[in-house]
Protein backbone atom coordinates (compact mmCIF):
# COMPACT_ATOMS: atom_id res chain seq x y z
CA UNK A 1 0.00 0.00 0.00
CA UNK A 2 1.58 3.61 -0.92
CA UNK A 3 0.62 6.54 0.93
CA UNK A 4 -0.93 9.50 -0.70
CA UNK A 5 0.86 12.76 -1.08
CA UNK A 6 -1.03 13.94 2.13
CA UNK A 7 0.06 11.49 4.17
CA UNK A 8 3.57 12.00 3.16
CA UNK A 9 3.35 15.43 4.47
CA UNK A 10 1.28 14.68 7.48
CA UNK A 11 4.35 11.92 8.22
CA UNK A 12 7.20 14.22 7.41
CA UNK A 13 5.53 16.68 9.70
CA UNK A 14 5.15 14.48 12.40
CA UNK A 15 8.07 12.77 12.14
CA UNK A 16 10.08 16.53 12.50
CA UNK A 17 8.00 17.82 15.24
CA UNK A 18 9.11 14.30 17.42
CA UNK A 19 12.78 14.61 16.17
CA UNK A 20 12.80 18.19 17.44
CA UNK A 21 11.35 17.78 20.58
CA UNK A 22 13.70 14.60 21.36
CA UNK A 23 16.40 16.79 20.53
CA UNK A 24 15.37 19.85 22.50
CA UNK A 25 14.15 17.40 25.32
CA UNK A 26 16.45 14.50 25.53
CA UNK A 27 19.11 14.84 23.36
CA UNK A 28 20.62 18.33 24.08
CA UNK A 29 20.38 17.70 28.28
CA UNK A 30 21.98 14.89 27.88
CA UNK A 31 24.90 15.83 25.85
CA UNK A 32 25.46 18.99 28.27
CA UNK A 33 25.45 16.44 31.08
CA UNK A 34 27.47 13.76 28.81
CA UNK A 35 30.05 15.82 26.89
CA UNK A 36 32.62 18.66 28.85
CA UNK A 37 32.88 21.59 26.28
CA UNK A 38 35.81 20.97 23.99
CA UNK A 39 34.98 17.19 23.70
CA UNK A 40 34.82 15.82 20.35
CA UNK A 41 33.86 11.80 20.36
CA UNK A 42 33.68 9.75 17.19
CA UNK A 43 30.32 8.60 15.90
CA UNK A 44 30.71 4.58 14.97
CA UNK A 45 27.78 2.65 13.39
CA UNK A 46 28.60 -1.40 13.11
CA UNK A 47 32.02 -0.66 13.26
CA UNK A 48 32.37 2.14 10.70
CA UNK A 49 33.17 5.47 11.32
CA UNK A 50 30.32 8.10 10.12
CA UNK A 51 31.24 11.39 11.78
CA UNK A 52 32.42 13.11 14.90
CA UNK A 53 30.00 14.67 17.51
CA UNK A 54 31.29 17.75 19.43
CA UNK A 55 30.45 19.96 22.26
CA UNK A 56 31.86 23.39 21.74
CA UNK A 57 33.35 25.46 24.63
CA UNK A 58 31.24 28.54 25.33
CA UNK A 59 31.81 31.42 23.69
CA UNK A 60 31.40 35.08 25.37
CA UNK A 61 30.33 38.40 23.58
CA UNK A 62 30.47 41.70 25.17
CA UNK A 63 28.17 44.42 23.15
CA UNK A 64 26.60 47.86 23.90
CA UNK A 65 22.85 47.27 24.55
CA UNK A 66 22.15 50.63 26.07
CA UNK A 67 23.62 53.57 24.27
CA UNK A 68 22.65 56.38 26.28
CA UNK A 69 23.65 54.58 29.24
CA UNK A 70 26.92 54.35 28.02
CA UNK A 71 26.94 57.71 27.21
CA UNK A 72 26.13 59.03 30.46
CA UNK A 73 27.94 57.09 32.84
CA UNK A 74 31.27 58.10 30.30
CA UNK A 75 30.08 61.57 30.29
CA UNK A 76 30.38 60.93 34.21
CA UNK A 77 33.23 59.10 33.80
CA UNK A 78 35.62 59.36 31.33
CA UNK A 79 34.06 62.79 29.69
CA UNK A 80 37.48 62.57 27.68
CA UNK A 81 36.17 59.43 25.50
CA UNK A 82 33.15 61.53 24.71
CA UNK A 83 32.77 63.05 20.65
CA UNK A 84 30.82 65.72 19.86
CA UNK A 85 28.58 64.63 16.33
CA UNK A 86 27.12 66.46 14.09
CA UNK A 87 24.55 65.30 11.53
CA UNK A 88 22.58 66.04 8.59
CA UNK A 89 19.74 64.36 7.51
CA UNK A 90 21.29 64.17 4.39
CA UNK A 91 24.51 62.13 3.23
CA UNK A 92 26.63 64.39 2.30
CA UNK A 93 29.54 66.08 4.79
CA UNK A 94 30.30 68.98 2.55
CA UNK A 95 26.45 70.30 3.51
CA UNK A 96 26.75 70.35 7.13
CA UNK A 97 28.81 74.11 7.10
CA UNK A 98 26.50 75.69 4.73
CA UNK A 99 23.77 74.48 6.80
CA UNK A 100 24.45 75.23 10.30
CA UNK A 101 24.92 78.74 8.96
CA UNK A 102 21.86 79.00 6.26
CA UNK A 103 19.55 76.31 7.67
CA UNK A 104 20.77 75.08 11.26
CA UNK A 105 17.31 72.77 11.94
CA UNK A 106 18.36 70.49 9.88
CA UNK A 107 21.98 70.11 11.72
CA UNK A 108 21.58 67.79 14.47
CA UNK A 109 24.37 67.96 17.53
CA UNK A 110 25.40 65.47 19.79
CA UNK A 111 27.32 62.81 21.45
CA UNK A 112 28.60 59.85 21.44
CA UNK A 113 30.87 57.37 23.41
CA UNK A 114 34.37 57.00 21.44
CA UNK A 115 33.71 54.25 19.03
CA UNK A 116 37.62 52.77 19.51
CA UNK A 117 37.57 52.84 22.79
CA UNK A 118 34.20 51.35 22.80
CA UNK A 119 35.73 47.87 20.39
CA UNK A 120 38.19 48.05 23.25
CA UNK A 121 36.20 47.81 26.19
CA UNK A 122 34.03 45.02 24.77
CA UNK A 123 37.27 43.11 23.66
CA UNK A 124 38.84 43.44 27.13
CA UNK A 125 35.54 42.66 28.96
CA UNK A 126 35.06 39.33 26.47
CA UNK A 127 38.55 38.31 27.15
CA UNK A 128 39.75 38.87 30.06
CA UNK A 129 37.31 39.60 31.79
CA UNK A 130 37.58 43.19 32.58
CA UNK A 131 39.51 46.43 31.02
CA UNK A 132 41.69 48.24 33.03
CA UNK A 133 41.22 52.27 32.07
CA UNK A 134 44.58 55.04 31.57
CA UNK A 135 44.22 55.60 36.22
CA UNK A 136 44.49 52.10 36.82
CA UNK A 137 41.02 51.55 37.89
CA UNK A 138 39.71 47.57 36.51
CA UNK A 139 36.50 47.25 35.46
CA UNK A 140 34.79 44.30 35.23
CA UNK A 141 30.95 46.19 34.61
CA UNK A 142 30.06 48.94 31.96
CA UNK A 143 26.49 50.26 32.12
CA UNK A 144 25.41 50.20 28.45
CA UNK A 145 27.35 47.21 27.72
CA UNK A 146 26.26 43.54 28.11
CA UNK A 147 28.57 40.62 28.15
CA UNK A 148 26.58 37.57 27.44
CA UNK A 149 27.93 33.52 27.33
CA UNK A 150 26.76 30.97 24.99
CA UNK A 151 25.27 27.81 26.44
CA UNK A 152 27.41 24.89 23.85
CA UNK A 153 25.04 22.85 21.86
CA UNK A 154 26.28 19.81 20.63
CA UNK A 155 27.53 19.72 16.84
CA UNK A 156 27.57 16.94 14.38
CA UNK A 157 29.67 16.53 11.18
CA UNK A 158 29.64 13.53 9.19
CA UNK A 159 31.96 11.71 7.06
CA UNK A 160 30.89 12.24 3.28
CA UNK A 161 29.62 8.10 3.32
CA UNK A 162 27.85 8.64 6.67
CA UNK A 163 24.22 7.98 4.77
CA UNK A 164 25.05 4.49 3.65
CA UNK A 165 27.00 3.86 6.77
CA UNK A 166 23.97 4.89 8.53
CA UNK A 167 21.58 3.27 6.29
CA UNK A 168 23.24 -0.39 6.33
CA UNK A 169 22.77 -0.05 9.94
CA UNK A 170 19.17 0.72 9.55
CA UNK A 171 18.70 -2.28 7.35
CA UNK A 172 20.76 -4.02 9.83
CA UNK A 173 18.56 -3.46 12.75
CA UNK A 174 21.16 -1.85 14.60
CA UNK A 175 19.22 1.68 15.01
CA UNK A 176 16.11 1.34 16.69
CA UNK A 177 14.03 4.29 15.72
CA UNK A 178 10.69 3.72 17.39
CA UNK A 179 12.87 3.50 20.56
CA UNK A 180 14.74 6.69 19.65
CA UNK A 181 11.90 8.40 18.70
CA UNK A 182 9.77 6.71 22.14
CA UNK A 183 7.01 6.70 19.52
CA UNK A 184 3.29 6.54 21.32
CA UNK A 185 1.94 3.16 21.34
CA UNK A 186 -1.62 2.53 19.96
CA UNK A 187 -4.12 5.72 20.22
CA UNK A 188 -1.86 7.92 21.95
CA UNK A 189 -1.69 11.86 20.94
CA UNK A 190 1.84 13.39 20.35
Amino acid sequence: MSLTLPQRLALVKWLTDNIARVRKDDLLPEATAEMPPGSRMPIMFGGRHAGFASMPKPSTSASVTDEARLLAWTRANYPEKIRETVEVDLSDEDLIPFLEQHFPSAVKHGERVDQHWVSDICGALKDPGHYITSTGEKLTEVPGITVSESTPSPRVNLTPDAGAIIAAAWRGGDIPVAEFLALPAGGEDQ
